[in-house]
């Protein structure tokens, strides 16, 4: 492992250690106008993830549960980065998340850079993709 390789990954790690500890927007969501749950029944994780569509625009998002590390840390910068956001803008991102994971050339906003340190450890993809995999289902009933 080169130098920059090895301070890159420390930076992830250090990234994903922070949102983990202290993640953003876990909360319940007032009104949610869809809401997402997924489970990995192997490692117990469970995340649910709700939004409030307005205008096709993701006005709200909230997350709840409990989750290893990358799961909780891949929530939190989910929030950050989808508030705001087209709802067909944000599939379109899930979808470059689950596609940069395996091998992917997905372009990514820099808010999600730390997912790229997971890439290299296939056992954990599902953990970094359960929160964008409920935030499509929550997604589901608002873009029709």
């Amino acid at each position: 492992m080169t130098d920059a390789t090895a301070t890159l990954s420390a930076m992830y790690q250090d990234t994903i250690l922070s949102h983990h500890r202290a993640p953003h927007n876990r909360r319940d969501l007032d009104a949610p106008t869809g809401e997402g749950h997924r489970k990995n029944p192997l490692c117990g994780d469970e995340i649910r993830v709700q939004v409030r569509v307005q205008h096709g625009i993701i006005a709200d998002v909230a997350f709840g549960g409990r989750g290893c590390s990358i799961a909780t840390a891949s929530a939190s910068m989910l929030t950050d980065t989808v508030r705001g956001m087209p709802a067909k803008d944000a599939l379109a991102l899930a979808a470059g998340v689950n596609a940069m994971l395996h091998g992917g050339g997905a372009v990514l906003p820099d808010t999600l850079d730390a997912l790229r340190g997971v890439a290299g450890f296939p056992a954990r993809h599902g953990c970094a993709t359960m929160p964008w995999a409920a935030l499509r289902d929550a997604l589901r009933d608002t873009t029709g």
